[in-house]
């Protein structure tokens, strides 16, 4: 697979489009929601037919990348491609498994060498990620995908409120393969898990950890105060332990009575950690040896990283540096997400990707 992009700071979508000729598929973003209806339509408008989503947030191609204005990635060679939409992500989303069928069978899917990509709209991950997976995951055929910061995301020239919007890949050169990089570890030593012992999932609460507040848990075990919380998370996020398996739970914020407010739901009888920051540079390329190693040659890949991510590594200054070392190795682009799609799991302050052969 090939990306070509284009972006205007001005928000005109047909300098956007300038430089991108016969796409098989187009991925865009745009900074406001405002601009989603316009650019949807006149991205259609330009290339009719042609299967593309979009969502409000940052994108990036290669070593650059755009925070203003509207964003078009096109993908192209070697691919069959179709796009649609779940609707009503919030509650039902299982109602429109039929066009997640359709797609597959129009790009007739194969195992290992089919993947869907989505966007969904900000608050509907936890159904859009298990309608999806609960698909995706019988046949063989991998998900990534990610949050747009919005209520509507785009599908095919027309947007959509409480939604999820898809790509559907078949890769005709080779297999596709999804991945998930945590640069997060669990502390050295005597690691702690906390039970949530009262939470309310359907508005991200955490009430008690080991019936304690969440919020006094969290200060005490990293020795801080109640204001530096919602800071302290890029460093020391919630961990979710699953299986073998630990799943980023970022803070968005915390309450009077002591509950912790995040982007991801936790459950009663959750356990969760408080995780470290690891050697983020040596995890990016492990990475990038893990896909070289799994595909040989990977052609592409198309990724969502958190926001937290960005900000974390902008604040570092190593923004700049994981974009040109994700590139050095093989084409790369993607959108800045407010939450994460990796197969079965929605997830925070992670880098989500599929990675074409």
């Amino acid at each position: 697979m090939k990306f070509e992009y284009g972006s205007s700071r001005k928000g005109n979508v047909s300098e956007a489009l300038k430089g991108i000729a016969q796409p098989s598929a187009l991925l865009f973003s745009v900074a406001n929601e405002d601009m989603l209806e316009r650019t949807a339509s006149e991205i259609e408008k330009a290339f009719p037919g042609v299967p593309s989503i979009g969502g409000v947030g940052q994108a990036y191609g290669n070593k650059d990348f755009f925070d203003v204005g509207v964003t078009v990635i096109a993908m192209k060679d070697n691919i069959k491609v179709a796009a649609d939409v779940l609707e009503e992500a919030s509650v039902m989303p299982i109602k429109y498994i039929r066009r997640l069928e359709h797609a597959a069978s129009a790009v007739d899917g194969e195992r290992r060498r089919t993947a869907c990509f989505d966007i969904c709209s900000a608050g509907v991950d936890v159904r859009a990620v298990t309608t999806l997976s609960n698909y995706l995951g019988p046949l063989g055929y991998d998900l990534a995908g990610g949050t747009s910061n919005s209520e509507s995301v785009a599908c095919n020239g027309k947007v959509y409120k409480d939604a999820c919007a898809f790509l559907m890949f078949k890769n005709l050169h080779g297999r596709i393969k999804a991945y998930k990089e945590n640069i997060y570890i669990h502390p050295q030593g005597d690691e702690k898990q906390f039970m949530v012992t009262e939470a309310e999932p359907k508005e991200y609460r955490i009430r008690t950890l080991e019936n304690t507040s969440a919020e006094k848990v969290y200060t005490s075990e990293l020795g801080i105060s109640r204001d530096k919380i919602t800071t302290q998370t890029f460093k020391n996020p919630f961990g979710h332990v699953c299986g073998s398996d630990t799943y980023i739970v970022s803070i968005k914020g915390v309450e009077t009575d002591g509950s912790i407010i995040t982007f991801r739901p936790a459950n009663k009888m959750d356990f969760l950690t408080i995780l470290d920051m690891g050697d983020y540079r040596e995890v990016v390329r492990d990475t990038i040896s893990r896909i070289k190693s799994d595909l040989g040659s990977a052609s592409a890949v198309l990724s969502v990283n958190c926001l937290f991510r960005y900000i974390m590594f902008n604040n570092e200054h190593y923004w700049d540096s994981y974009l040109a070392e994700m590139c050095s190795s093989f084409s790369h682009a993607g959108l800045v997400g407010v939450g994460e799609h990796y197969n079965t799991q929605f997830v925070n302050q992670t880098m989500c990707c599929l990675a074409f052969e």
